[in-house]
């Protein structure tokens, strides 16, 4: 009987602050996590994400972290922190630490670049080069063709399409799956597409067509199911020509264009249009969260700018004026980064000003980061500013 009673109350040394320790640990979890909903609009996780990834790079002393091949043709993109570089050679991916992650030899003598998810490509816009490599697999396609290349377009999951031409034909577009294999050829004889785009999935291709109508010029966004051997939709965008087209993402599609920007469903339905006002467009983004970065100059020559952030609805969310000559802008995620000959400044989507950093030396170029970092770009040089 006393051996029972003597089990009953038997506990273990410190199990009771052990178990005190643990309700205070789990309230300070369950606070923290109140606070972070709470105060979720005014606290900034990506300075969290940068202080983590960045710990040894001072915002001061930010060094030269990647070295390239200086040519003026260069154009670059972000590929999910790392830096991609199309050249009149070819194709190269760098890491933060300036380490060659791909290389792609081809000869683009009008380089031009597009990332997609962890894909990068480059093309030669009226050449026979295109190339694409994965962040970490290297080149998964390299292709020459026999008739100069229009235009090319990469999906964030690895899909690729492009236009060119074919005797007999205005034009034909290629369209490459996921795992980049061609599935679909579209032969147009009556019709010339110079832009195209691709949604993820390879299922819808979206090409611009110039024609007429009643004797005036005309712009028209084709829909092309890759499944299929008509034409899924036709939407005219006018009298207006077409700079650029892109699905932002798999429901929006944005047509840039020489006095305005239009918004599309994926289907072809219209959601916004955006005008300029008499202005000139001198450069655009597409690597916003959401929204298109453009940037206007009242006169084709002379330094009276305006960069505009613009929604899917076509209003303006952030607008900002300088007579500084603007060299570059680039947007990613919540961020815009304008490098002007004197500085180079980073705002949110509204066009507030996030970051600021006087001393750009020699830059000429600027990629901007979704984690609110950039990378400013001259003389073969990449140099990391971390706010």
């Amino acid at each position: 009987m006393s051996d029972n009673v003597s089990k009953l109350n038997t506990k273990r040394p410190g199990s009771v602050a052990k178990r005190v320790a643990a309700f205070a640990l789990l309230a300070v979890l369950v606070c923290a996590l109140v606070a972070l909903y709470v105060f979720r609009d005014s606290l900034n996780l990506d300075a969290v994400r940068r202080f983590v990834r960045y710990l040894d790079v001072k915002n001061q002393n930010a060094s030269e972290r990647i070295t390239f091949d200086a040519h003026s043709a260069n154009q670059y993109a972000d590929l999910h922190g790392a830096l991609a570089i199309a050249s009149v050679s070819g194709l190269r991916v760098y890491s933060d630490k300036g380490d060659e992650q791909a290389a792609v030899l081809a000869s683009l003598a009008a380089p031009q670049i597009d990332c997609g998810g962890k894909y990068a490509m480059a093309y030669d816009a009226g050449g026979y080069g295109l190339v694409a490599a994965h962040a970490s697999k290297g080149e998964v396609l390299n292709i020459s063709t026999t008739e100069p290349i229009f235009d090319a377009d990469i999906a964030p999951d690895g899909s690729i399409c492009y236009v060119s031409t074919e005797s007999g034909y205005k034009t034909v577009a290629y369209v490459y799956n996921e795992r980049q294999q061609m599935i679909y050829r579209w032969l147009s004889s009556s019709q010339f597409l110079p832009l195209c785009t691709v949604k993820s999935g390879a299922k819808t291709l979206a090409c611009v067509s110039l024609g007429q109508s009643g004797g005036i010029y005309e712009s028209s966004v084709v829909l092309l199911k890759t499944d299929s051997d008509q034409i899924e939709k036709t939407v005219s965008l006018g009298n207006e020509l077409i700079y650029d087209l892109e699905f932002t993402d798999n429901d929006t599609l944005c047509a840039v264009g020489e006095n305005s920007i239009s918004y599309l469903t994926s289907s072809g339905e219209r959601m916004g249009k955006y005008d300029y006002d008499d202005a000139y467009l001198k450069d655009f983004s597409f690597g916003g969260s959401g929204f298109l970065t453009l940037t206007l100059n009242m006169y084709k020559a002379g330094n009276r700018y305006r960069v505009v952030t613009v929604g899917t609805d076509g209003e303006e969310i952030g607008s900002l004026s300088t007579d500084a000559q603007i060299l570059d802008v680039s947007a990613a995620g919540a961020y815009v980064a304008v490098l002007t000959a004197k500085n180079l400044t980073i705002y949110n989507a509204a066009l507030e000003q996030y970051a600021e950093q006087e001393n750009t030396g020699s830059a000429t170029n600027v990629v901007m980061r979704d984690d609110g970092s950039a990378i400013l770009l001259g003389s073969g040089q990449g140099t990391l500013f971390v706010p």
